[in-house]
């Protein structure tokens, strides 16, 4: 079976949940099932065309607008796809991708969706831009042959909103990444100028929706004695928010930037305190990263987060600057229990993960396999990208 990967910028080291979300899901499901062969097609700014282990990896071009990228990359990979790769699945990954879920269709594809957020709800679009994610999330509710939810929250809204089709809905919530070491690659700790458990920490893109603002200012409030702050993660290029997140910077306030994997999971292992004070998530993957690394947690109370069904303790009001500054003030910052971290981490397992996907999958029987056999000599003349 081919499976195309559409709606993402790229794998491997791509910053950004989704791109985490497939670089720990293909190589598991080409591991698992050795007949499938997936194609991951990115985006030509972050990556380059190549293999990811047992993934291949398609760059194809796309506009360096933000705004357009999802515009214009998703038709011309589906097209891509058609003349060259000819999958039986493609897997859209998001709702702005999710608009072409029709155009899939129409070029014969079975399509996989999978729901990683309402996007239409972060501030930054307009009119136009909710009404396409909007558009987009119905389309794939209408036209997706199955729809995979990184959050029970999401399926709930989903099925609310289009019950029709709610048996094709079904909740596979994010994985947890393996515990990062304790080591220091690239002296990252003494680059930033902190120390192990001299810090409190928030990963993330830099949007207003991440309420990072938030904890700035509460941490100029309350700064917990001796301990830094430290904010991991980039902004679009030219943005307002960043830019001016970006004039809180000090000695004891760094903005890291977009980091790789290892030296965050390094970030990660070393914090006093890792806190998340967004007010949206589809299902926050920085959230089980810092649980995987056994960070104290201090995480917002919205539906997403409840999910994971922490300890009380873990939770404080969201967008309350008050109780966030109580909570960095008293220095307490305890772990989760074991017993409800490993039962977390196991639950969160990206093998059992990739074989619910495989189940999906395989659903479908063989014959549409049969209908759609690509002649070898089409087969040994793939382009490269």
């Amino acid at each position: 079976m081919r499976i195309c990967a559409i709606g993402l910028r790229g794998i491997p080291d791509v910053m950004g949940g989704i791109e985490t979300h497939c670089e720990n899901l293909y190589p598991r499901l080409a591991s698992i099932d050795t007949t499938l062969d997936i194609t991951v097609i990115g985006r030509s700014d972050y990556v380059s065309p190549g293999r990811f282990g047992n993934v291949r990896v398609v760059s194809l071009w796309a506009p360096r607008r933000k705004a357009l990228e999802t515009l214009i990359h998703t038709p011309l990979a589906l097209l891509y796809a058609r003349l060259f790769l000819h999958p039986h699945v493609v897997h859209l990954h998001a709702i702005g991708p999710g608009f072409f879920a029709p155009l899939a269709r129409l070029l014969g594809f079975r399509v996989l969706a999978t729901h990683h957020a309402t996007d239409y709800d972060r501030p930054k679009w307009g009119r136009f831009g909710r009404w396409f994610l909007k558009t987009g999330e119905r389309m794939i509710a209408r036209f997706a042959n199955d729809v995979v939810c990184v959050s029970g929250t999401i399926e709930a809204g989903l099925a609310a909103e289009y019950p029709a089709r709610k048996e094709h809905y079904c909740t596979i919530r994010n994985g947890v990444p393996p515990a990062a070491s304790t080591a220091a690659p690239d002296n990252i700790l003494e680059r930033l100028g902190v120390t192990s458990r001299g810090y409190v920490l928030a990963v993330g893109r830099l949007d207003a929706t991440k309420g990072f603002h938030e904890l700035v200012e509460a941490f100029r409030i309350a700064a917990p004695a001796g301990l830094k702050l430290v904010i991991a993660g980039g902004g679009p290029e030219g943005d307002g928010y960043a830019a001016e997140l970006a004039k809180h910077a000090s000695p004891d306030i760094i903005f890291a930037g977009p980091l790789p994997a290892a030296l965050v999971g390094t970030l990660y292992a070393n914090a006093a305190l890792f806190v998340h004070p967004s007010h949206m998530e589809g299902f926050a993957l920085v959230v089980l990263e810092a649980i995987a690394a056994d960070a104290p947690l201090l995480i917002s109370r919205i539906a997403p987060h409840l999910e994971l069904a922490l300890d009380p303790e873990c939770y404080f009001e969201t967008g309350s600057v008050k109780e966030l500054s109580e909570r960095l003030a008293t220095g307490r910052f305890d772990r989760l229990r074991p017993a409800l971290r490993k039962e977390i981490l196991a639950e969160g397992n990206w093998d059992r993960i990739a074989e619910r996907h495989h189940a999906i999958l395989i659903k479908r029987d063989q014959p549409r396999l049969r209908k759609q056999r690509v002649p070898a000599e089409q087969e040994s003349s793939l382009p490269a990208s």
